[in-house]
């Protein structure tokens, strides 16, 4: 009878409770004391099979206990995990330039390592977005997935988790909880483009995703006359229903527009080219209705999120005329696209295009002329080490990062969490924070004549360095760093 005195002791702090608490938290406090009961009756039938049922029954007990087993691995009501109504902080609160930015917590994100102290119920789990909740004993839900560290530079203390613990690589297959938090905005501005509406982005790198999913294809630049140069298209450049081709850091058909949102993408498959041969584009719906959107936020918060209509314009994305510079080729750019000039008529040849059209996103990702605006709080910080003072600084026996000789922005910089840390987050001198992607596309030198060169595409990204740096598209250790709009 040892389990029916625990049923009475358990009833007996329920009365207590009810006497102290209100109607929803009473509510929550039975819920888990049912549940409590249930899990010691389980325990002693287990241990104490005989003494509450005939040899004969023993058949029908296991039904019964197979049935509670599958009724307890049902995922718990949507309800459940409510998540983080849009929340303005108090004047003075700390961030990215300090207290006198405008913070707000909105939605959820996985970003903490459990606590050792912690343990999780895998039997109590909800379903939200792409993401599976299990259920803490400090009543805080946990995300559980597989380890998987960056590999190069680790710090002087290894690659490590805010406990101290380090990060380990995904051949060893070890699997760790993270806490869902609220995630934290600063506001950059009010009056976004006019619209009234307030411009957010994320405090910390949520993530980490590859902003597509193959970095290159193969081109062929043939010389004429020895000065011109042009561009023919040899594999895999994804084709869209008109025919044309459109470049890998193309913002619209991006794989990481795509995880943002929630919606498709087209997806260049290399494998299944054959020479010869038009591209293999297919649809990937992976992200569909499964996206951060979706998983950071409730319905209800996502009605709050504007529709905001992305410039992916020449004008906008700040830095596209690097392209020219890297290039080396004479190009030119017309609408977004790359061109060389051959022949005495000038004939342009046209490279595939890679600026995006506009779009009409929740989410999207700021460009290099964004995170350098005084307005939007990126302040200009002038490097601490120069060519004067370098010689004095090294004689002293001081060290510096090299982020110290260049010019940097105040606010730039986004925190590593314990969840981008385990995803693979690349980092440079600083451990403690991570590059993240920005939305424009930067083209590499094509420094190779009368060869077919693999171009590797990249995106802008925010580093160590003055923006805009850059990043093959393929990465999966890049930061990602969402911006939205509310009403």
């Amino acid at each position: 009878m040892k389990h029916v005195t625990h049923f009475a002791t358990l009833l007996a702090a329920l009365s207590l409770m009810a006497a102290s608490t209100s109607c929803s938290s009473m509510l929550t406090a039975l819920s888990e004391s049912i549940s409590q009961i249930n899990d010691q009756l389980a325990s002693n039938l287990s241990e104490n099979p005989q003494s509450t049922q005939p040899q004969a029954t023993t058949k029908a007990a296991s039904a019964t206990t197979a049935m509670a087993s599958a009724s307890a691995a049902k995922p718990m009501p949507s309800s459940e995990f409510a998540g983080t109504p849009y929340t303005v902080l108090p004047a003075g609160t700390d961030g990215s330039i300090g207290k006198s930015g405008k913070y707000v917590l909105f939605g959820d994100w996985p970003q903490t390592i459990k606590a050792e102290n912690v343990t999780v119920n895998e039997s109590k789990y909800v379903v939200v977005g792409a993401h599976t909740y299990y259920k803490g004993s400090d009543g805080c839900w946990y995300i559980k997935i597989m380890e998987n560290k960056a590999s190069g530079y680790e710090g002087p203390r290894g690659f490590r988790y805010s406990d101290g613990t380090k990060v380990q690589n995904k051949y060893k297959k070890s699997y760790r909880y993270f806490k869902v938090e609220p995630i934290k905005w600063r506001i950059l501005t009010s009056n976004y483009n006019g619209t009234g509406k307030k411009l957010l982005l994320a405090e910390v790198a949520l993530t980490c995703e590859p902003f597509n999913d193959t970095w290159g294809d193969y081109a062929m630049f043939e010389g004429i006359d020895g000065t011109q140069h042009y561009f023919t298209l040899d594999v895999t450049l994804r084709q869209l229903k008109d025919g044309s081709y459109i470049q890998h850091n193309n913002y619209e058909h991006s794989r990481i527009r795509a995880f943002l949102n929630g919606i498709a993408y087209l997806q260049g498959d290399e494998n299944a080219y054959v020479k010869g041969t038009p591209p293999v584009t297919r649809t990937n719906d992976e992200f569909v209705g499964r996206g951060f959107l979706q998983t950071a936020f409730s319905p209800e918060a996502q009605s709050k999120i504007a529709t905001t209509t992305v410039d992916n314009s020449s004008r906008k994305n700040a830095g596209l005329s690097i392209v020219q510079e890297l290039t080396a080729l004479d190009a030119k750019i017309y609408e977004g696209n790359l061109y060389y000039e051959k022949g005495e008529n000038h004939k342009r040849t046209y490279f595939p295009k890679f600026t995006s059209n506009n779009t009409k996103d929740k989410v999207f990702l700021l460009t290099p002329a964004d995170v350098i605006r005084k307005d939007y709080g990126f302040i200009e910080v002038p490097p601490t080490v120069t060519p004067e003072n370098a010689l004095k600084i090294f004689s002293s026996g001081k060290t510096w990062k090299a982020s110290d000789t260049s010019t940097t922005y105040k606010g730039q910089k986004r925190p590593l969490t314990d969840f981008t840390r385990a995803h693979g987050a690349l980092h440079f001198d600083d451990e403690y924070s991570t590059f993240w992607w920005l939305r424009t596309p930067i083209l590499p030198p094509y420094f190779h004549r009368i060869t077919v060169e693999r171009t590797d595409q990249q995106a802008a990204i925010v580093n160590d360095f003055p923006s805009p740096s850059a990043q093959e598209v393929n990465s999966t250790g890049v930061g990602v760093v969402p911006a939205i709009c509310v009403n």
